[in-house]
């Protein structure tokens, strides 16, 4: 499998998503998508990685990567939550347009708020209309599955203890990475803190 990536430079995510020079600098020059996530994942914010890392992959694979990620970090799911992440599940697998409207009405009915109904928002906003009349229809913006997916994984993060983040957010990109260059993406675990 090849490079599931979308662009060749980390400048053309920024001319494709021009909100995102709001939370973070562009690169002054030509560099990878790839090598731009770990600059971000190394330097003073390591957050924007998640958020860089989110808008590099077609919206599909970036709510499998957010899954992922939400499936194995986040320990306190209720049975709504596992509700969720198998209707996104169906909807990435199937990708129909039904499986996605399936989502949608689970993320207009779900209580709360979580990583899982994060990454909810994240496959029910990958098409569609934002009206519910079907004789107007809105368009979805097309940042908004990437910026629901990077809530959720951060929702997820944010969840642990502060010893065990900084290795999470590292293993989230790892692997992302790594499914981004055509490989599998794995379940996301949280490793135990170290005892001091």
């Amino acid at each position: 499998m090849g490079s599931r990536i979308r662009f060749t430079s980390a400048i053309q995510v920024f001319q494709t998503f021009p909100d995102l020079e709001e939370e973070m600098t562009p690169p002054s020059g030509d560099v990878s998508p790839k090598d731009f996530t770990m600059t971000l994942l190394q330097g003073e914010d390591p957050y924007a990685a998640l958020l860089f890392f989110a808008h590099v992959l077609p919206k599909r694979e970036t709510v499998w990567w957010g899954l992922r990620c939400v499936t194995g970090l986040d320990q306190s799911k209720s049975p709504e939550d596992l509700n969720m992440l198998e209707l996104v599940t169906a909807w990435v697998q199937d990708g129909d347009e039904e499986a996605r409207l399936s989502v949608q009405a689970a993320v207009e009915e779900f209580k709360g708020d979580s990583a899982s109904s994060w990454i909810g928002r994240a496959a029910s906003l990958s098409g569609g209309s934002l009206s519910p009349n079907p004789e107007f229809r809105v368009d979805t913006l097309p940042h908004l599955t990437a910026v629901c997916a990077n809530g959720a994984v951060q929702f997820a993060i944010a969840a642990l203890g502060p010893g065990v983040r900084e290795q999470a957010m590292e293993d989230c990109i790892s692997a992302g990475i790594s499914f981004a260059e055509g490989g599998a993406m794995p379940v996301v675990l949280a490793k135990q803190q170290a005892a001091v």
